[in-house]
Parts: structure tokens; C-alpha cells; sequence
């Protein structure tokens, strides 16, 4: 690697990490090129010299965010042998990193309905995203294929429907536990989730067990 990549590629972190910051204070909606661009003392356009667009500078921190979150899930998984309970921990380890980094699930969230339109990132970013969901798809894949092995999990389960389904509606879950500004009811975060994964794996499990 030469010194000008290696200074740019530090010079990109920066400004990453700062946008980290700012999503974490005022929100996705709310945080502009130009609030990045102030926190890092650069001018718009220089952001423009490193990224090409808001856009890819959010999915490089989704990236970063789902790197760091499935090195943790995947140290709590050891935890438990059975599919079933590696389910709960997956789940629950996603709780406790989103809790941990408020930023996350609404960065998450914020593409879930938005969707990434690639003309706006990088091959080279969208592909660093492909390739992490990939492995985080491939190992709740194994996980669910685990519980069907082991008895765990239902043997009619469709896995990768399951999967989709899961993933989608905890990441909701979640989203609504830790927004205090949604008024509609009063919960309790905690319970919230455990009540959702209670519910979920009681509807996959093996009832033969």
C-alpha cells in the first residue's frame, strides 16, 4: 500500500467515524454533507474528493456496524449447542449491539426502506456490503439448519423464508423498543424484545420436543 492510499484511507475513517457521531446526536434524516463536512472542518466539496456520495458514506458505517456486530454475535453463540438457542442469543446479542450503538438499527432501518441505490455508491463499497450480509445470511443459515438437524426447529421449516422473516420483523422490533418518542403505548424495552423472540421461537420450534 502506498502513503497516499494509506493517507487517504485514513483521512476516509475520519470522516466516517465523525459521521458516526453525528448520526448517533441528530439522526439519518437530519444529518447532512454539510454537517459532515463541518464536524471534520473540510469543505463540502473535499467530501466529495473522498466519497461519492452521503449515501456511500452511510453504508461504509453500515458495513463497519455489521463487521463489529457479527464478531460479538458470533463469540455469544458459543454459548449455547442447540439451534433454538442460538436463535435467542442471535437476537438477543442484535438487542444488546443496537442498544450499545444507538446510530445502528436506524442506520439499518433507513436502508431496509430506502433501499441502496448503487449509482450512488462505489462498486467497491457496495461489494464490502454484499459480501458481509452474505456472511451474516450464511450464518443464520447454518444456525436454523442446526436446529433442524438437532431436533430443535420444525422439519417443515422453509429456512431462508424463515430467515427473511425473522431478521426483518426483529430488526422492527427493535427499532420501536429503543425509539422514546413513539407514544402509543408505554413499554418496557427489554421485555418488548423478549416477549417478540419469545413468541417467535415458540412458532419454529419442534413441538415433538
Amino acid at each position: 500500500m502506498t502513503r497516499k492510499t494509506m493517507e487517504r484511507q485514513t483521512r476516509q475513517q475520519y470522516i466516517i467515524d465523525a459521521a458516526r457521531r453525528l448520526l448517533a446526536e441528530k439522526g439519518i434524516e437530519d444529518t447532512s454533507m454539510e454537517d459532515i463536512a463541518a464536524a471534520v472542518e473540510y469543505t463540502r466539496r473535499t467530501l466529495y474528493a473522498y466519497f461519492k456520495s452521503r449515501d456511500e458514506i452511510y453504508l461504509m458505517i453500515l458495513v463497519e456496524d455489521l463487521k463489529s456486530r457479527w464478531a460479538e454475535q458470533k463469540k455469544a453463540l458459543t454459548a449455547a449447542s442447540r439451534g433454538l438457542d442460538k436463535i435467542r442469543i442471535w437476537g438477543e446479542s442484535l438487542y444488546d449491539y443496537s442498544r450499545e450503538h444507538p446510530h445502528s438499527m436506524p442506520m439499518q432501518i433507513y436502508w431496509d426502506f430506502k433501499g441502496i441505490d448503487r449509482d450512488r455508491v462505489s462498486p467497491e463499497v457496495f461489494a464490502a456490503f454484499e459480501t458481509i450480509n452474505e456472511e451474516l445470511a450464511a450464518g443464520l443459515r447454518e444456525i436454523f439448519t442446526l436446529g433442524i438437524n438437532d431436533g430443535s426447529l420444525r422439519p417443515d421449516l422453509q429456512i431462508d423464508m424463515a430467515i427473511g422473516q425473522f431478521v426483518y420483523s426483529l430488526r422492527s422490533i427493535i427499532n420501536r423498543a429503543l425509539t422514546p418518542t413513539y407514544s402509543f403505548t408505554r413499554i418496557e424495552p427489554d421485555k418488548y424484545v423478549e416477549h417478540y423472540l419469545g413468541l417467535f421461537l415458540r412458532g419454529i420450534q419442534n413441538k415433538k420436543e
